[in-house]
C-alpha cells in the first residue's frame, strides 16, 4: 500500500484570490500531492474563491469564526479546540502575520512540532500610526514578540518583510513569491485578442491596477489620478480587477467624477497573467506592500509598473520595469504622459536567477518538509 501523504496545515484568513492566497495556491498546484497535502485553517466563516479547486486536488478546509465575530477571548478559543480536536498536524504554516503570535503560541500549547510563521508585508511602521489606535499598535507589538517565541521556524517575502515582523537580528529564510515564469510572459496573441474584448483600439493606452478594495490599495488615489490624467489623454482607460469591501465606495467617486467610461471594472479574473500583456503600464499606488506579486508578474510580463515609494525596493529587478515615486497625481500624471511607448521585451534568466522560478521553489519546499519530519523522528 502507497504511504499517505504528509498533511501540511496552512493558516490563512480567507480563500479568496488575494496575493498570499494566490502565492499559495501556485505552489499546491505544482506540489507532489502523493507527497505532500496542503490542509487549510481559514480564521472567518466565508467560503472563499479557491476552496472548491482545494477540495477538488485533495485538500482538506476547516473554518473558524474570527476576531470580529467573536471577540478575542472566544477566537482564542477556538483555535484552541482546533488543535485539541486535529492532532495529525506535524507541520502548521501561518500566513496571518502579527496575529501569527498568538496562533502559533496556541499550537505550541497543543503540542504541534513545526510552527512556521510567514511574513508578507513590510514598511507598515511609517502607516500603522495613521489608520490604529495607541492599544492596536501596543497589541500588534506584543503579538509580534510572541512570534518569536511561538514559531520554530521564520520565513518572509523579502529582507524588509523579514525586519518588519521579526526584527533585524533574527534568522529568516528568504522566499520570493515565485511565479511559474512562462505563464506571465509577454504574449502578443494575448495582447491583440484581449484589447479587442475589452474595446481598446491600438493607439488607446490602457492602465491597470490589480488589487482588492481595501484601504491600503489606496484605489481613490487612482480615481483622482484618472480625473487629471484624462484632460491631457483623452484615450486612457483604467482597468480596475479585484473585489472587496471598499468596492461600491470607489464605483460611487467614479460616478461622481463622471468616469464610467474611462474607468471599467473589471472584478476577480482567472487570466491576469494574460491581460498583463494587453497593459500599457501598471499602478501601485498602495500605502504599504511587503513583496507584492502583481509588480512581479508585470516584470516578467516585461509590463512598467508605476508603483507608490512606500513600497520596498526590493520587488524592482534591475530590468527597468518599476518606477517608484511618491504619492502625489500631478507627479504620476506626468510619468505616465512621459513612458507610454514601445513595450521593451526583458531577459528572463534575471528574474530566474534571482529565485523566483516557482518550479525551483517547490521543490525547495518539498525538501524542507522531509529534513524537519526526519528530524523529528531523530
Amino acid at each position: 500500500m502507497s504511504k499517505s501523504p504528509v498533511r501540511v496545515l496552512r493558516i490563512v484568513a480567507v480563500l479568496n484570490r488575494g496575493g498570499i492566497e494566490s502565492q499559495i495556491m501556485n505552489m499546491y498546484r505544482e506540489i507532489d500531492k502523493e507527497k505532500y497535502q496542503f490542509d487549510f485553517l481559514v480564521t472567518r466563516n466565508e467560503k472563499g474563491i479557491f476552496e472548491d479547486e482545494i477540495i477538488s486536488m485533495g485538500g482538506r478546509i476547516h473554518h473558524i469564526p474570527g476576531v470580529k465575530e467573536v471577540g478575542l477571548f472566544k477566537f482564542i478559543k477556538h483555535i484552541h479546540n482546533f488543535f485539541k480536536e486535529n492532532k495529525q498536524y506535524k507541520i502548521v504554516h501561518c500566513h496571518m502575520n502579527t496575529w501569527s503570535g498568538l496562533i502559533l503560541n496556541v499550537a505550541k500549547l497543543n503540542k504541534i512540532q513545526v510552527r512556521i510563521a510567514h511574513s508578507h508585508s513590510a514598511n507598515q511602521n511609517k502607516k500603522e500610526s495613521s489608520f490604529l489606535s495607541t492599544s492596536e499598535m501596543l497589541f500588534k507589538n506584543i503579538m509580534k514578540r510572541g512570534i518569536l517565541k511561538g514559531a520554530t521556524h521564520l520565513f518572509a517575502v523579502g529582507k524588509a518583510s523579514a525586519a518588519w515582523l521579526y526584527g533585524e537580528q533574527n534568522e529568516v529564510t528568504i522566499l520570493p513569491n515565485a511565479k511559474n515564469i512562462q505563464t506571465f510572459e509577454f504574449d502578443q496573441k494575448h495582447r491583440a485578442f484581449l484589447r479587442h474584448e475589452f474595446g481598446i483600439a491600438d493607439d488607446d493606452v490602457m492602465i491597470g491596477q490589480v488589487g482588492s478594495f481595501s484601504h491600503v490599495k489606496n484605489h481613490e488615489f487612482s480615481v483622482e489620478l484618472m480625473n487629471k490624467l484624462i484632460l491631457k489623454k483623452k484615450n486612457v482607460k483604467l482597468f480596475l480587477i479585484g473585489s472587496g469591501v471598499l468596492e461600491e465606495k470607489i464605483k460611487s467617486k467614479v460616478n461622481e467624477f463622471g468616469l464610467q467610461d474611462n474607468i471599467i471594472f473589471l472584478g476577480d479574473r482567472n487570466d491576469v497573467n494574460k491581460i498583463m500583456s494587453a497593459l500599457d503600464i501598471l499602478i501601485l499606488p498602495s500605502f504599504f506592500e511587503g513583496m507584492p506579486n502583481v509588480i512581479i508578474e508585470a516584470q516578467i510580463a516585461s509590463l512598467l509598473s508605476l508603483v507608490s515609494n512606500t513600497v520596498s525596493s526590493e520587488i524592482d529587478f534591475g530590468v527597468n520595469k518599476v518606477i517608484f515615486e511618491e504619492l502625489n497625481v500631478d507627479k504620476w500624471v506626468s510619468i505616465i504622459e512621459k513612458q507610454i511607448g514601445m513595450r521593451e521585451i526583458i531577459d528572463l534568466n534575471t528574474i530566474r536567477q534571482k529565485g523566483y522560478d516557482l518550479k525551483e521553489q517547490v521543490m525547495w519546499h518539498e525538501n524542507f518538509y522531509a529534513r524537519v519530519l526526519e528530524n523529528l523522528e531523530t
